[in-house]
C-alpha cells in the first residue's frame, strides 16, 4: 500500500433545528462527539444456535403471541391499567425543531453526571453571526443555557455549553 493518508470523511450531521430563546432563533445542525464502541451480542445456546424469547403468563405460563401483548402501568395497589397505543400517541411530545431555552445558569450549579453524551452544535447557513454571539457571551458569562428539545419523538433536557466560541449539547 503507499503511504499516502487515508481520505478524511466528512462529518454530517443528524439533526438539524432551530435554537429558540425570547426573540432570537439560530438554525443549528447538530454532530455526534461522540461514538460508542458498544460489541452487539447475542444470547445463544452452548452450540452458537441463536435463541428466541417467548412471552408467558405469570400465573400459568401460557405461552403468548405477538398480538396478545399490550403494553401495562402497575399502580401503586398492585393494579394493571393497560394502556393503548392511541393512549401513548396522545401522551408523546409536541415534535419540533427546535430547542426551546428557558433559562442560563451557571455550569458549576449543574452536576457533571447529568452530562451523559455529548453533541457539537453548529451554525446552519447564513446564522455564523448569531451563534458566534451567543457562544462567545455565553463563555464570557459562564453561563449555560437550559432547554428541551424533542428528537425522534422523545423529549430531552438539555444544557447548552460555550468552549472556544463552539457550543456543545448535552
Amino acid at each position: 500500500l503507499p503511504d499516502e493518508p487515508a481520505a478524511a470523511v466528512p462529518a454530517r450531521s443528524f439533526w438539524s433545528g432551530t435554537i429558540s430563546f425570547g426573540l432570537v432563533s439560530i438554525p443549528v445542525e447538530f454532530y455526534a462527539a461522540a461514538r460508542g464502541r458498544q460489541t452487539s451480542m447475542k444470547l445463544v445456546d452452548a452450540e452458537g444456535h441463536p435463541l428466541g424469547r417467548q412471552y408467558t403468563r405469570e400465573d400459568d405460563d401460557t405461552p403468548l403471541a405477538a398480538t396478545e401483548i399490550v403494553r401495562g402501568f402497575e399502580t401503586g395497589d398492585g393494579k394493571m391499567v393497560v394502556i393503548t397505543d392511541e393512549e401513548l400517541e396522545a401522551a408523546a411530545p409536541e415534535t419540533s425543531r427546535d430547542i426551546d431555552l428557558y433559562r442560563f445558569v451557571p455550569l458549576a450549579q449543574i452536576p457533571p453526571w447529568y452530562f451523559v453524551r455529548p453533541y457539537y452544535l453548529a451554525p446552519a447557513a447564513r446564522s455564523g453571526k448569531a451563534y458566534t454571539l451567543l457562544a462567545k457571551t455565553m463563555e464570557a458569562t459562564g453561563k449555560v443555557g437550559i432547554g428541551r428539545l424533542v428528537m425522534r419523538g422523545h423529549e430531552y433536557l438539555v444544557a447548552l455549553i460555550a468552549e472556544g466560541g463552539i457550543l456543545r449539547a448535552e
